[in-house]
């Protein structure tokens, strides 16, 4: 039991079956948490996982999710927000509706959702851990990527108003802003913009740190962590 602290606990992780995610999976595996990972096309799950098919901007698929992963393991402890649609490399001038359309309904829109599906079966156990993925791009500003970086800055938003209204049920709610998951060699020009001058490890870097902030024992929430080898440092 000293060896999996987390034994027995139950999260689920939307976009989980990507590189990050199944990073997380091993990771929350080796603490004895169970990881639920929900893709809308989970070719590449990782056998850490429990893996189930589902669309994050359809509600009812989320509520399906929700409800058979409580009714097969008996319990909800963690969410792990990852999901989002990637639309970037467009000016503000060129931005369209349908570009921040789907990326908020595939960030924020879905990470509430799963927050507010998730808050009452937490509740239950008194407490619980949300972690919502954000990004630098968003926290920092990035040209070219307005769609993106407003969907992960409402994603904190929201991030901060849970910590507020969900800390005296004992449920923690924070953020991290990852760095890593991608192929170090597609980048070269931007890996070596980085102080420890590679990405993050999807497992060792990012997932343990995650591992935190899912903890029981975790003492912050409304936060935000990097986990980007130094990269937003100097701006």
């Amino acid at each position: 039991m000293a060896d999996r602290p987390q034994e027995g606990r139950v999260a689920i992780l939307t976009g989980g079956t990507g590189k990050l995610g199944r990073g997380i999976c091993r990771a929350f595996a080796k603490q004895g948490i169970i990881p639920v990972a929900l893709d809308l096309d989970p070719v590449e799950a990782d056998a850490a996982a429990v893996v189930r098919q589902c669309d994050v901007t359809d509600a009812e698929a989320c509520r399906a999710a929700v409800d058979e992963t409580v009714e097969r393991f008996g319990r909800l402890d963690i969410l792990v927000n990852l999901a989002q649609v990637y639309r970037c490399d467009n000016a503000l001038m060129e931005l369209s509706d349908d570009d921040l359309r789907v990326s908020y309904e595939s960030g924020p829109i879905a990470s509430l959702r799963f927050m507010q599906l998730c808050y009452p079966h937490m509740q239950a156990l008194g407490g619980g851990n949300v972690v919502n993925c954000v990004s630098g791009a968003g926290t920092q500003g990035s040209p070219r990527m307005g769609a993106y970086a407003s969907a992960k800055e409402a994603i904190r938003g929201l991030t901060k108003t849970a910590a507020l209204e969900w800390g005296a049920d004992n449920i923690k709610v924070n953020c991290f802003a990852p760095f890593g998951g991608d192929d170090p060699n597609m980048h070269p020009e931007v890996v070596k913009a980085v102080p420890l001058q590679r990405y993050g490890d999807p497992e060792r870097d990012i997932g343990t740190a995650v591992v935190y902030l899912a903890s029981p024992d975790c003492y912050m929430t409304g936060r935000t962590l990097h986990l980007d080898g130094g990269v937003g440092t100097f701006r």
